[in-house]
């Protein structure tokens, strides 16, 4: 079962979306299909940071946000699609194929200390375009989950 419900924990008042990841590494670029979603709908404080989010330091820190919430593939596992929202300092100080430094290391840039990461649990992540059928609901769950939470609670943050 996914943890969605510590989404009450967030500082949703001037909230930074990051999605991270690498979409021709099929689940891998879960981050990234989310953050996609959310701007269509109209939802402007998201960084995409695709395949290195240390070079997007600088301009997440531009956006003076109070709160980070980065949403990545992450092993923790789990069945494939369960997703978790952690406190950065959960998340293991490992390095992946996507991240040239761990998610941990590069939050200690950012000038925002009260960072999380909306963790999913990929498939696969081979080289391939698409996410698999379990990730991509999960996606979408996420992309509804959180409209739900901007219509009611966000600022919407620009440099």
């Amino acid at each position: 079962m996914s943890e969605w419900h510590e989404t009450d924990q967030l500082d949703w008042n001037a909230l930074l979306i990051v999605g991270m990841g690498n979409r021709i590494k099929s689940d891998d670029g879960a981050g990234i299909y989310i953050c996609e979603e959310l701007r269509k709908q109209g939802i402007e404080n998201i960084v995409i940071a695709e395949n290195s989010i240390e070079n997007y330091i600088g301009k997440i820190n531009r956006y003076k946000a109070k709160t980070i919430l980065m949403i990545d593939a992450v092993d923790m596992g789990e069945e494939p699609g369960i997703f978790k929202l952690l406190p950065v300092d959960k998340i293991q100080n490992t390095t992946t194929n996507t991240h040239n430094l761990s998610i941990r290391t590069i939050s200690s840039f950012f000038e925002t200390k009260d960072q999380w990461v909306l963790a999913i649990q990929p498939e696969e992540v081979s080289f391939g375009m698409g996410l698999s059928t379990r990730v991509q609901s999960a996606a979408n769950k996420i992309v509804g989950e959180l409209l739900e939470k901007y219509k009611s609670n966000q600022q919407i943050l620009k440099l």
